[in-house]
């Protein structure tokens, strides 16, 4: 059992790693393209505003995504530590 255990919070630990991987993404491509609003000649404030509040949703996302992590990383050593 404890075995399984330690097998499973693996699996959800990886699967976290590649949810903050893909946030990670996300948020950079959306920085990418607040960016690139905000250099245009004249800036539209309405589309610079909404992609900082995309902005702004991604990182939220991505501190989640990270503490799930950390989190996860934690409970990985408790079940898989002391293991053989």
């Amino acid at each position: 059992m404890p075995v399984e255990q330690c097998t499973q919070a693996k699996a959800k630990l990886e699967r976290a790693k590649q949810r903050r991987h893909g946030l990670l993404k996300e948020l950079t491509e959306d920085e990418a393209k607040l960016a690139h609003l905000r250099a245009q000649a004249h800036p539209d404030a309405s589309a610079v505003a909404a992609q900082e509040r995309v902005v702004a949703l991604d990182r939220r996302f991505l501190e989640t995504a990270e503490d799930d992590v950390g989190s996860l990383e934690d409970l990985v050593h408790a079940l898989c530590d002391d293991l053989p």
